[in-house]
C-alpha cells in the first residue's frame, strides 16, 4: 500500500471514529435530558382526579398514591366495599356506580363537574374486566360485556369530562395491557377492547393536544391483583356459560371438561410465578397523572419491556410461532 492510500485510510477511519464518538456523545445527552425532565413533578395539592376501578388492584394503589401527593382523589368503585377502601386509603369522594350503565356514567360526570366546579385536572381509567376462554367457548355476551366496562365506559366518561379537562390543559391516563399491543389466545374478548382502547388513545390524542390536555397509555404486564389471580379459574365460568347457551356444540368434543380442570390448575400455578409487583403500573400512572412531561406510553414491568415488546415489534409470522410453542394449547381433540 503506498504512502498516499494509507494516508487516506487513516483520515477515513478517524473521519469515521469522531462521528461514532460525535453520535454516541449526543445520544449519551439526549438520554440524560430526557431521564433529568422526566423527573419534574407538578405540585398536585389541590388538584382534582377521576379514578376508575378502586375497589382493589391498580386502581387502589393509585388513590393510594395520589392522596400522598396531596390530591383530591375522586375513586369510582363498584362495591360498597371498594368505596371504604378508597375513603380509607385517602379518596375525597368514592361513588358506587356500574360502569356498564351510560346513565350511571353520564351522572357520575355530571356529579363529578359539579363538585370539583369544573376544575379537574385529569381521569384516570383502571376499571377493567376479563372474561377468559378460547373462542370455542366464549359466548357473544362476554365480548359485549367486556367492551362495555374496558371500552364504552372509558370513552363516554372522558367524552364528558373534556370541557372541564381542557380548561386546565390536564391529563387522561388510559390503562391498557400488554394485550393491547401483543393479543394472546383464551382471552379475545379482553384483547379486543384493549386494542380498541388503544386506537381511541391514539386518536384522542392527537385531537386533544391542541388544547393542551396529553394523553397517555399504560401498558402492564401481568401484576399480582385479583383480576390477574381469578384469570384461569374463570375459565371455568366462560366454558360453563357456554354449555348453556349451546349444549349440543362440537366445541364440546375439542375442548371437553375433564381437560379443562387440568389446564386450570397448571397454567393458575405458572400464572404466579410470574406475575410482578403492581406497584410498577402504579408508579407508571402517577407519572403521566403529576410529571411536567409525561410519556405517550408505558410498558409496565419486566415481561412488558422485554417479552411483549420483541414481540410487538418481531414479523408477525415469528409472533405466531413463538404463542404456538409457548401459550396456545393444542385442542386435545382436534385430531391433528
Amino acid at each position: 500500500m503506498s504512502v498516499e492510500n494509507s494516508g487516506l485510510l487513516l483520515s477515513v477511519v478517524l473521519v469515521l471514529g469522531f462521528a461514532t464518538l460525535t453520535i454516541a456523545l449526543l445520544t449519551v445527552a439526549r438520554l440524560l435530558y430526557k431521564s433529568l425532565i422526566r423527573q419534574q413533578r407538578l405540585d398536585m395539592t389541590g388538584r382534582w382526579l377521576v379514578v376508575t376501578g378502586c375497589d382493589s388492584g391498580i386502581g387502589l394503589g393509585v388513590v393510594t398514591a395520589l392522596a400522598a401527593c396531596r390530591a383530591k382523589v375522586i375513586a369510582c368503585c363498584y362495591t360498597e366495599e371498594g368505596s371504604k377502601k378508597a375513603l380509607a386509603a385517602g379518596a375525597a369522594w368514592a361513588p358506587q356506580l356500574d360502569l356498564t350503565h351510560d346513565d350511571a356514567v353520564r351522572n357520575i360526570a355530571q356529579e363529578i363537574n359539579s363538585r370539583t366546579e369544573g376544575l379537574l385536572w385529569g381521569v384516570v381509567h383502571a376499571a377493567g374486566t376479563v372474561m377468559p376462554g378460547f373462542v370455542d367457548y366464549q359466548p357473544i355476551h362476554s365480548y359485549r360485556q367486556v367492551m362495555a366496562v374496558n371500552f364504552f365506559a372509558p370513552v363516554l366518561l372522558t367524552q364528558k369530562l373534556l370541557s372541564a379537562l381542557r380548561r386546565s390543559k390536564g391529563r387522561v391516563v388510559l390503562v391498557s395491557s400488554v394485550d393491547g399491543i401483543v393479543s394472546l389466545p383464551g382471552n379475545a374478548p379482553y384483547d379486543a377492547s384493549k386494542f380498541a382502547l388503544e386506537a381511541y388513545a391514539d386518536a384522542l390524542r392527537v385531537e386533544l393536544s391542541f388544547c393542551g390536555v396529553m394523553v397517555s397509555v399504560i401498558n402492564p404486564a401481568t401484576m399480582r391483583t385479583p383480576m390477574a389471580e381469578t384469570f384461569f379459574p374463570a375459565h371455568r365460568a366462560t366454558w360453563q356459560a357456554m354449555a348453556t347457551d349451546d349444549p349440543a356444540g362440537d366445541w364440546q368434543m375439542l375442548w371437553p371438561e375433564s381437560w379443562l380442570d387440568q389446564y386450570v390448575d397448571k397454567n393458575t400455578q405458572q400464572l404466579r410465578s410470574i406475575a410482578e409487583d403492581p406497584a410498577a403500573a402504579v408508579n407508571d400512572i402517577v407519572h403521566a397523572a403529576t410529571a411536567v412531561h409525561p410519556k405517550l406510553r408505558y410498558l409496565s414491568g419486566r415481561l412488558a419491556k422485554s417479552l411483549f415488546y420483541a414481540l410487538w415489534l418481531m414479523p408477525e409470522s415469528w409472533s405466531l410461532r413463538f404463542k404456538r410453542l409457548t401459550v396456545q394449547p393444542k385442542p386435545p381433540r382436534s385430531g391433528s
